[in-house]
Order: C-alpha cells, then structure tokens, then sequence
C-alpha cells in the first residue's frame, strides 16, 4: 500500500492474486521521450523491485514504438513526434539506470522488452481490429481531450489512438499485473480492458501516487524540474534541498525506504 494511489479491480483481488502461490508477471512502461530516467522513475521502480524479491516475474518494457506517437497524458498541446533513432538514442542508459534497482541477472531475472516487436508487426486490419474494441467516446471523454476542445485546441487522430496501443502490450505479453504512475491510469485500464475482451483474463492495475512541486505539476522531462539520474550527486542534493517543506513526507514516503512509522513522527514534527 506504500505509495500507492488506486488499485483495481480492488486491493483484495490483488491480494488473492498474490497470496495464491502462482508467480505474477507485471510490468512497468517507459517511453523514451528524454535522455535519462529520473526520481519520478525510481517511485514506481521501488515497487517494482518489491514484487520482484517477492518472487514474481517483472518486465520493463521500453515504448519504442508508443515514444514516436507521444503520450498526450496531461498535455494540452500535441507532442513532437520523435524519430525511431531520437527514441532508442533515449532509451540508451534506461536499462543500466533500471538496474539499479532490479536485478536483470540471476534466478529471478527482470526482463527487458521494446513494444516495437509487436506494434511494428501489426497490419492496418489488425490495428483496425483493434481499434474496434473500444469506443470514441470513451477516448474523448479524457480530461485533457475534453479540455483542449473546450480551449479550441486539436485532437489529433494518433493520440486517440495512443491508449489503444500502449493498452495493447498488456495483450501482447500475456501479463498479470501493470504499474506506474496514477496519470497512466487511462492508459493502463484501457490495457485492463484489452485483455478482458482479447484473452478473457483480469488484470491488477497498480496506480502509484505521483511526487508533485508546489504548483501540482508532477516532476518529470516536460516540466523541466526533475532530479535526474544522470545528475550528480551535488545537483540532486541541490535539487532535494530546494523542495518546499509541503513536499518533504511525500519525499519520504515516495523515494525512501525510511519506515512509515518514522515518516508520520516526521510528518508530526513539521
């Protein structure tokens, strides 16, 4: 429950999945839209790292093919589509900075995938198959899609369809469980929906909170306020240091393995 925003279908099915003795296969999705992963990452890779010395099967999937699209999560402007080189220039440090927190060697390895290898492949029929499995209202009734046509802003068609896709890869690799953060919430239950329909198997979704600056803006590449993992260690000190105190328990709580009880004395002091 650390950390943790939302759980669907509800905690006690996942609670039952995990208690169940059968190993778990869950993900966590990146698209590689900048150069380095950074500590809104390492949230959601703490968690991942926990069901993994736990025992069970975890991916870390590389978007590839979703970073060209561009995910309009939160976005009240069209992103700049990416290149095919500009994305796997990106996503060059992910897996070293990943394993800093999962073990890709060993009994229990963590698995490396790039959802090119399945949406590269598909024909236009197959996407049109796809496509057909879920509906335009539910699409547009996104908060950011709802917004930009309220502000007279464009929608283009391949960010409608950009759920679609990234729902996909929970088909694709057959998997139990996803996680990230709570604004891929969309994303991830229309993937919840996919498998339902395609495979006829529930999917756990795990929406993890976000670590937000003091203007409610999660800390991430387009925000330009992230504390990278490329950074030093001076700079992410600095960094830390300027965070205002309203964010300190979130920090404990998010990007520490300092015990809950400890951050509520923490929370108590201030």
């Amino acid at each position: 429950s650390r950390g943790v925003e939302m759980v669907y279908p509800s905690v006690d099915f996942v609670v039952s999945r995990l208690s169940s003795g059968k190993k778990q296969t869950l993900f966590l999705g990146i698209d590689p839209t900048g150069p380095t992963l950074h500590l809104g990452h390492v949230i959601i890779l703490k968690k991942l790292r926990d069901f993994q010395k736990m025992g069970h099967q975890v991916i870390l999937l590389i978007g590839d093919f979703t970073g060209m699209i561009g995910d309009p999560t939160d976005k009240t402007a069209t992103r700049k589509k990416l290149t095919r080189a500009e994305v796997l220039k990106n996503a060059r440090l992910y897996k070293a900075q990943a394993s800093r927190f999962l073990s890709f060697s060993g009994s229990n390895k963590a698995v490396l995938r790039y959802n090119s290898e399945w949406l590269s492949a598909m024909r236009f029929d197959e996407v049109l198959e796809l496509a057909s499995n879920i509906t335009g209202d539910q699409l547009m009734k996104r908060d950011m899609f709802a917004k930009r046509a309220e502000e007279g802003k464009s929608t283009y068609l391949h960010e409608l369809l950009y759920p679609l896709l990234q729902g996909y890869d929970s088909v694709a690799m057959d998997v139990d469980g996803e996680i990230g953060g709570n604004d891929q919430t969309f994303n991830m239950l229309v993937g919840r929906d996919l498998l339902k329909k395609l495979k006829h198997k529930e999917k756990f979704v795990i929406a993890m909170k976000l670590l937000t600056d003091t203007s409610g803006k999660k800390m991430g590449k387009t925000e330009g306020n992230i504390v990278a993992m490329t950074d030093t260690s001076t700079e992410m000190y600095g960094k830390v240091m300027s965070w205002t105190d309203g964010m300190i328990v979130r920090g404990f709580e998010l990007c520490t393995d300092v015990s809950v009880a400890e951050v509520i004395e923490i929370e108590k002091a201030l």
